[in-house]
């Protein structure tokens, strides 16, 4: 059981389990691919804050590697349905597993 289930591993799923890790959230991010999303194919990114010019690569390493520093959990699973039950959404997954928040 989580408080937050984020779904997709990009740049905006990292930063948004980030901020929910530190106000004290049980956080999940869950992606069916590595993390990182579109930014890994990028050659050079240059507007990130504090980065100077980075390839899209290295860029989702750091992201990750700060999500993991702080505690997010984080599993492979492809995302094939979403529902609600008993007030509860349910995230099921094709590779048999699910998770609750």
């Amino acid at each position: 059981m989580y408080d937050v289930v984020i779904v997709g591993a990009g740049p905006a799923g990292m930063t948004t389990a980030i901020y929910a890790e530190r106000a004290n959230l049980k956080v999940l991010l869950l992606d069916k691919l590595a993390p990182g999303g579109q930014v890994i194919n990028t050659a050079e990114v240059q507007n990130y804050t504090g980065m100077g010019t980075i390839n899209g690569a290295e860029l989702a390493i750091k992201m990750f590697e700060h999500t993991q520093e702080i505690g997010v959990a984080f599993e492979y699973g492809t995302v094939t349905a979403v529902g609600t039950e008993d007030n509860l959404k349910k995230i099921i997954c094709e590779e048999g597993r699910s998770y609750e928040t």
